[in-house]
């Protein structure tokens, strides 16, 4: 049996995910704040807590604002008008009928839909029997709904009780010198809000797989189904000089409780200890040394009721359970390090982590139960761990689930746990709107891609999509689930330029988000686009126009057949002209009228791809910073005397050819400046940064796209 999806309906910013797991091990990664604590607490509280806890906080904002909006119209006509018995009587008619709310007085309510799946060759359905609903002998799998109803009679109680308060503040409100009328308008609906959460009532059926057809059955029944059990984020490790926790040995001992050799070994203990008490006298002395005169004065005070009150002894009782405190307090887990053996404490608290999660592990798999759901929680397991650890210990993970066949969910905001795990079992949650979270499944990402070649200047590539991104996540490009933003860029000397530009002040909110920079070519860009429109991640993509680099003049740029190299460029005009056919060319007249109409902003304001425009006339960075700088196309020479001059000035780093035959003072053109210094971009970026040359070599394309990106 395995808990196959559980989609969940309005619950704060879950207004409608769905979560697939595997039947092994599945990884939810996201950002702070992206919804998975919010997630997680709702599994637990359906299927380990007693309730799922429900207030206005849980309801999302448009809901609570929506309702409001009809209700508190009603109730402030009603409660000015009316008494309190009156009020009821009236609030009650007018937004129920027959003991039921009206339609357009309840809000669309959480819901989560469950499917558990099972083997009919080897698991045993006898708990889940009675809630089979598809008698499809080629499908196997059980429905059932958690949710939450409106009780009207729960609501009708509430009132009663907070009716008088209420009518006060919405006579205060319509008092025309009433104060505060904001501020007790809030407080109402609170009010309300309040009301309606607690009216609300714990619901469960079985269904079938539309989720229709929905049949009554127990919460208790429902919870019954499943063994969870959950290791939380904020867990109690001691690292502490006093060793005061001794979590390792106090998990080893739990670990012992169903051992038949250990239950064997402690049931002769009390007996044992009690003998070495009484024959080291201790009991003896402990009652001629205090109880005979503690008697002694209970008797002659008990004179004045009757002297009524028993002989007081004192008797020792040990049991297993004393014994199993006893061993517990005394044992202690050492490490033995060359002879010599140090404290729990000893190996920090990463380590001491590490062991803690592998004995609740083990203490989980013990209390199996093969006719139920079982799954184990761990939230944020890489705390206190460094990244090597996380990298051994999610290898472990991954393969202490499969052995054992157990299923498991983990939370992460790791990197080095998301790009270890694989696509397949990689769950991702974001923010992707106010208040408003989505769950993506990488699984179901790798099958859409499935049998797509990677797109390059190549066109008989045989490598497939799939494989591009499972080695783009073993590499670290991973991160980029975990980003605010994306920045693709072409090299070594954009990464640099990039980094140092958003630290000026015009891209100032650039550096209060995480910005995933990911180095691509821009052969393979447009490769990342499928992955980046799914998890709907605002991408910069910043490239080279690429055109012919033995052109001496923007007319010859601009000509028929000029056409640019870059596959990503390529490939994005034709996803705005898809008319043009899938291997249509543009030339560079027509990529300049696409930048300058605006088509480089695609999926919807999503991606903007920026290139050198037809001012800059570069064909490079490099060419485009030139430019900028001295104000001049690329195509323009200038003496090699004057270049060495104007290096020196701007205390820039870069080549200058020399001197051609029978020339004393050669002229040369930013193009060739620019090719000359093809193997030192990166001395050249580092000598723009140093000098402090970055803001006014700053090319317009890139101005203009870290503007959008900052937005």
């Amino acid at each position: 049996m395995f808990l196959k999806k559980v989609k969940i309906k309005n619950y704060r910013q879950l207004k409608n995910i769905e979560l697939d797991m595997q039947d092994s091990l599945t990884v939810l990664a996201g950002p702070n704040n992206s919804g998975k604590t919010t997630l997680i607490s709702v599994l637990k509280g359906m299927f380990c807590d007693k309730k799922l806890s429900f207030n206005y906080s849980d309801i999302p904002v448009n809901l609570s604002l929506a309702w409001l909006e009809k209700i508190l119209p009603i109730f402030q006509q009603i409660m000015i008008e009316f008494n309190k018995e009156e009020g009821i009587r009236e609030i009650i008619n007018k937004i129920s009928v027959d003991d039921r709310f009206i339609d357009d007085y309840i809000m669309d309510s959480f819901q989560a839909q469950i499917q558990v799946d099972y083997n009919p060759e080897c698991d045993d359905i006898q708990y889940f029997a009675d809630y089979l609903m598809d008698l499809d002998d080629t499908k196997h799998s059980f429905y059932f709904i958690y949710t939450y109803e409106l009780s009207i009679s729960s609501f009708e109680k509430g009132l009663n009780e907070h009716y008088d308060r209420m009518s006060v503040r919405f006579r205060d409100i319509d008092d025309p010198e009433g104060a505060e009328k904001e501020t007790k308008r809030y407080f109402l609906k609170e009010e309300l809000l309040r009301l309606y959460c607690n009216a609300v009532v714990e619901k469960c059926y079985f269904c079938n797989s539309n989720y229709e057809n929905a049949n009554p059955m127990e919460v208790v029944a429902f919870k019954n189904l499943f063994n969870f059990q959950n290791i939380p984020a904020i867990r109690e490790l001691d690292d502490s000089e006093s060793d005061s926790s001794k979590g390792i040995s106090k998990r080893v001992i739990a670990l012992l409780k169903d051992n038949n050799t250990w239950i064997e070994s402690t049931k002769t203990l009390p007996d044992l200890l009690m003998k070495d008490i009484e024959d080291s006298g201790a009991k003896k002395e402990i009652k001629n040394s205090s109880i005979i005169s503690l008697d002694n004065t209970i008797r002659n005070i008990s004179k004045t009721s009757g002297g009524h009150i028993g002989k007081l002894q004192l008797e020792m009782d040990v049991d297993e359970h004393d014994v199993e405190e006893f061993i517990q307090r005394i044992t202690r887990a050492k490490y033995d390090i060359d002879g010599l053996l140090l404290n729990e404490d000893s190996q920090g608290l990463g380590f001491s982590n590490l062991i803690y999660l592998h004995m609740k592990l083990e203490e989980f798999y013990k209390s199996i139960d093969n006719n139920k759901v079982n799954v184990f929680f761990i939230e944020e397991p890489e705390s206190h761990m460094h990244p090597q650890m996380q990298n051994v210990f999610i290898r472990f993970l991954k393969n202490y689930y499969v052995d054992k066949k157990m299923q498991g969910l983990i939370t992460t905001h790791s990197n080095e746990i998301a790009k270890m795990v694989g696509l397949d079992s990689l769950r991702v949650i974001r923010q992707t709107g106010k208040s408003k979270s989505e769950l993506f499944n990488l699984c179901e990402f790798r099958n859409s891609i499935k049998g797509e070649k990677v797109g390059n200047v190549d066109e008989e590539s045989e490598f497939l999509l799939e494989n591009f991104f499972d080695w783009f996540f073993e590499i670290g490009y991973s991160e980029l689930i975990f980003a605010d933003r994306v920045i693709l860029y072409e090299g070594d000397s954009e990464r640099l330029y990039i980094r140092k530009l958003i630290k000026l002040p015009e891209f100032s909110d650039l550096a209060d988000s995480y910005i995933a920079f990911i180095q691509v070519g821009g052969a393979y860009a447009h490769n990342y686009l499928p992955i980046l429109k799914m998890l709907k991640i605002k991408t910069l993509i910043i490239t080279d126009l690429d055109y012919n680099k033995n052109a001496v003049s923007m007319d010859e740029v601009k000509s028929e057949d000029s056409k640019s190299t870059n596959a990503t460029i390529n490939y994005c005009y034709r996803l705005v002209h898809s008319d043009r056919g899938e291997k249509y060319s543009p030339n560079i007249k027509e990529l300049y009228d696409f930048q300058t109409k605006g088509e480089n902003i695609l999926y919807n304001g999503l991606v903007y791809l920026t290139f050198q425009d037809e001012k800059s006339t570069a064909r490079t960075l490099e060419e485009a910073m030139l430019n900028k700088l001295l104000k001049v196309d690329v195509f323009h020479t200038i003496k090699r005397s004057d270049w060495k001059e104007k290096r020196k000035a701007n205390k820039l780093t870069f080549s200058i050819p020399n001197n051609k035959e029978n020339e004393k003072d050669s002229k040369y053109s930013i193009h060739k400046i620019v090719e000359a210094t093809s193997n030192k971009k990166t001395d050249f970026m580092y000598s723009v940064i140093l000098s402090g040359n970055e803001k006014e070599m700053l090319p317009d394309y890139i101005e203009k796209g870290l503007l959008w990106l900052a937005k």
